[in-house]
């Protein structure tokens, strides 16, 4: 869709089907990692590197797909920081899922939306992408399925509504609208001269 591809600032979001396939790829990676890695390493241990690296490649991936090209070496490095401190300090892998989230949420509003509707939109859609993760994960008990289900309806988030643009264009036309139609009513009104100057000549 044109409209959500571009918004005025002209910042471009990545097509829907580029979000479909690197949702493929990261569960893909999850599902490989579980079954490499599920032997030597505790459980807990296994989600939180996954969570990690699913994150780092999704937010990687809106970096590269963003014509913005400031704050990049920033977000990375705050990532970075973040996930370190919640390694450290051992934060309950609900909260850190959460912070991950967030972390995408953030970068999202920042780098693809230029309207606080448009962030509460992508807000939204993090949350439904988090609840059909955790129903995935309690009624197949596969984390490749649990990556699978948020980042597919993340790959949604191409769709949210510009409305900045709509605010946008509906105030341009309130704007030359009046212009417009003086305009149109000189035209008439020198139209209604020359027929009466006609007029007055015969």
């Amino acid at each position: 869709m044109k409209n959500s591809a571009m918004n005025t600032s002209g910042i471009k979001s990545p097509g829907i089907i580029k979000g479909i396939i690197v949702a493929f790829v990261i569960s893909l990676m999850a599902g490989v990692a579980s079954l490499v890695l599920s032997g030597f390493i505790y459980q807990t241990t296994l989600f939180n590197l996954v969570l990690y690296a699913a994150t780092l490649a999704y937010l990687i991936y809106l970096l590269k797909n963003s014509s913005a090209r400031i704050g990049r070496v920033v977000v990375i490095s705050g990532w970075a920081v973040t996930s370190l401190v919640c390694w450290l300090f051992e934060v309950p892998l609900f909260e850190q899922v959460l912070i991950q989230a967030g972390g995408i949420w953030l970068v999202r509003s920042l780098y693809f939306h230029a309207s606080l509707f448009a962030a509460l939109f992508d807000l939204g859609l993090v949350s439904i992408g988090l609840a059909a993760s955790a129903w995935a994960m309690v009624n197949t008990g596969s984390l490749a399925t649990a990556v699978w289900s948020f980042f597919l309806i993340q790959a949604l988030f191409c769709w949210i509504p510009d409305l900045s643009r709509k605010q946008a264009s509906d105030a341009c036309r309130a704007e030359h609208q009046p212009l417009s139609e003086h305009t149109s009513f000189q035209s008439a009104h020198r139209v209604a001269l020359d027929a009466v100057h006609k007029l007055t000549q015969t």
